[in-house]
């Protein structure tokens, strides 16, 4: 190649950084996808053999055809220092690319949602979710629902790293989906921290806006400690990760009913909404549109690492069949039974 993609050389290297192994190229498209991409293994294949020559990617572990790749610290530094303009709204791209491939229907409740993946030490698996539990149960998770993988098994496109525990918690981004499933569009604008007091939101006292970032905000916001979702959860009073976004006002009497569905049948993650064209927690509302204050959908995670268990998240990590997630009054039981993969009977 005479001139390779920037963004898409950058997102290679993405991928090769956050796997804790080499890689093959057909894995790394499967991994692509998640950043908006969709090449072939011999289009990676190419791109590999010119960042193998500027030396960005080692091929030293390649054994065979199926042999992996893996980053060099030069194509790190490639990442780090990647031009503002190849990062900039990188996030926000990637919550419409999610929302647009997504497949669930509101109305069927049948289809695919959109997973965040977080993993942990194996042995910590039954603290985690008992720490989780309380969340859900105060509702300030994105529905009722999480999924459960040990190592080398799969969570959508996800696998499962030797020693770990994956544990899936439904994305914020699938309210997005659903709304647009029903052809009506969502502009997310920021995630942040919401201060919670005797149970209702008070105020955002941080904010990451998604056209500005290329990490997911409520993963910087865990990993800084900037959330007390624990306490939120036992006392209704604390910081726990939420959302912002804004939909046609004209479109409202829909709204209502698509959330009220995904509510039924276990989706619901609405904080608050707000009143036509004004305000919300002190935020302005673009003309013509309604805010809505959604739950961040690793709020459970968020819990779970303020106890001091380390947690590797990602957040917007792939999709996942919403019969296959298991309802967080049953995890624990299906832990300790090893009945992880049993699809939820429908109603």
């Amino acid at each position: 190649m005479k001139q390779i993609d920037r963004k898409l050389k950058i997102a290679i290297l993405r991928v090769l950084r956050e796997s804790e192994k080499p890689i093959g190229s057909q894995a790394i498209a499967r991994e692509l996808q998640s950043y908006g991409f969709d090449p072939s293994p011999r289009t990676i294949r190419l791109y590999l053999q010119d960042m193998a020559r500027e030396g960005l990617v080692d091929e030293e572990a390649r054994r065979g055809r199926g042999g992996g790749r893996s980053i060099t610290q030069k194509g790190i530094d490639e990442i780090k220092d990647a031009l503002a303009i190849d990062r900039v709204g990188f996030t926000a791209s990637k919550v419409d690319d999610f929302a647009w491939q997504m497949t669930f229907n509101p109305a069927s409740a049948q289809g695919l949602i959109v997973l965040n993946v977080t993993t942990i030490d194996a042995h910590s698996l039954e603290r985690a979710l008992e720490e989780m539990l309380p969340v859900f149960e105060a509702g300030l998770a994105m529905g009722d629902y999480l999924a459960v993988a040990r190592e080398g098994e799969e969570l959508g496109r996800f696998r499962v790293p030797e020693g770990r525990i994956g544990i899936g918690t439904v994305c914020s981004v699938t309210i997005n989906g659903a709304l647009l499933s029903m052809r009506i569009p969502t502009a997310s604008r920021f995630g942040g921290v919401v201060e919670m007091q005797e149970g209702q939101p008070v105020r955002f006292t941080d904010v990451i806006y998604y056209d500005g970032t290329t990490l997911d905000p409520l993963e910087v916001f865990i990993k800084g400690g900037l959330t007390s979702v624990r306490e939120a959860a036992r006392t209704g009073h604390g910081r726990i990760g939420a959302s912002f976004r804004e939909v046609p006002t004209v479109a409202m009497d829909e709204v209502s009913k698509v959330l009220r569905r995904l509510k039924r049948v276990g989706l619901g993650g609405v904080l608050t909404i707000g009143k036509p064209s004004q305000p919300l927690l002190d935020f302005p509302v673009h003309e013509g549109r309604t805010g809505i204050v959604v739950f961040g959908g690793l709020n459970p995670v968020a819990a779970v690492e303020e106890t001091g268990i380390r947690t590797q998240s990602k957040a917007l990590s792939t999709f996942y069949d919403f019969h296959r997630l298991i309802h967080y009054r049953e995890v624990l039981e299906r832990v300790r039974s090893g009945d992880l993969h049993h699809t939820r009977m429908t109603s």
